[in-house]
This record gives structure tokens, C-alpha cells and sequence, in this order.
């Protein structure tokens, strides 16, 4: 990171990052953002109630994933900067062999945030953090997890969460999140 970008970000912030919700929003997300700066959603949102739901808690960057319909009003893919740090978000991005590299070197950011495996994956790969939050709904995984990127004096890091107890006691603070 530059000194630039150290300057930007001593006071540091948080930012929350799900992929993966297909309609349904745990509650926990309320709790686990509270706080953030702003939110990332890497696609398979199922519905914009969801992106309506997250904006109680902080503005939400959202892209549409594989099973999302065309009248999203979301792109596919997203370049975007939050105080000094770059992130690219789109839904799937290949984690076999070779590809962490040869992406860093077709994408300038910081951050690379996606989903569509609904596994978690941290890895930082040439100074970029990639970051996959795993998924809300338990489809093809037994859990619910979803992350936090924490940005103090330029360095980015990155923590997934389980959103199911007991690692994490839901506490719903936004009573519209329940039923969604």
C-alpha cells in the first residue's frame, strides 16, 4: 500500500460482505455490520428486498450474480474505491492452480470480492486480498457465513463469520430484517 492510502485510512473502517443470500437475510447480518462503512454484495441476492433490508444498516454496492434475473438494477462485475482502498466484485472468479495470479494481473485492485461457491476463501495473492464470504442460504454448505474487512493504517483484513450460534448469538436490532 501507499503512504497515501496510510494517510487515507489511520482511523480506519469496516466493511461487511455477503454473497450468496437467494432471498433469505439471517438476522445476525445486522448485528455482524453494525457499524460499517458500507456494504458489498457478490451476487445471487434473489430479491432487491434484501439490498433494501442491508441499506438500514449502511449503504450497500451489490452486483448480480448467475441466478439473479436481468431486471436487477445491478451490473455484473464492479470497479469501486472506499477511502483510498480498490475493490472489484463479481460473482465467480476461478480459484484453481494458477488463476489467483494470472487475475491480479488483469484486475488493479485491492480487493477482489466474490461468491457462487458458497464457501469461504481468504487469500491474499501478489498484495491482493481475494475474499469469498461463503453464503446465507444453506444451500450446498451446512452453515451461513458471511465477512468483515477491516482497513487501519492501509492494511486490509479480512474475517468470516458464522452467523449460526453459538459462534455468533443472534440479536435482530432492525425488526424489518425478520421474516425476509
Amino acid at each position: 500500500m501507499t503512504d497515501s492510502k496510510d494517510a487515507l485510512n489511520d482511523e480506519g473502517f469496516r466493511v461487511g460482505v455477503l454473497s450468496d443470500t437467494h432471498g433469505r437475510l439471517n438476522g445476525a447480518v445486522f448485528t455482524l455490520f453494525e457499524g460499517a462503512d458500507c456494504i458489498f454484495h457478490a451476487g445471487d441476492i434473489g430479491k432487491s428486498q434484501i439490498i433494501r433490508e442491508l441499506e438500514l444498516i449502511a449503504p450497500v454496492h451489490a452486483i448480480r450474480g448467475n441466478t439473479d434475473p436481468f431486471d436487477l438494477p445491478f451490473p455484473e462485475v464492479l470497479d469501486t474505491s472506499h477511502k483510498g482502498i480498490r475493490f472489484h466484485v463479481r460473482h465467480l472468479v476461478p480459484t484453481s492452480g494458477r488463476s489467483l495470479e494470472f487475475f491480479t494481473m488483469r484486475v488493479d485492485a485491492d480487493v477482489v470480492l466474490f461468491g457462487h461457491t458458497h464457501a469461504p476463501f481468504v487469500e491474499r495473492v501478489r498484495g491482493t486480498l481475494f475474499l469469498n464470504p461463503g453464503a446465507i442460504s444453506r444451500c450446498r454448505v451446512p452453515t451461513e457465513t458471511a465477512a468483515l474487512i477491516t482497513v487501519r493504517g492501509g492494511e486490509v483484513t479480512a474475517t468470516v463469520h458464522d452467523l449460526v450460534p453459538p459462534e455468533f448469538p443472534v440479536r435482530l436490532r432492525y425488526p424489518a430484517a425478520v421474516g425476509v
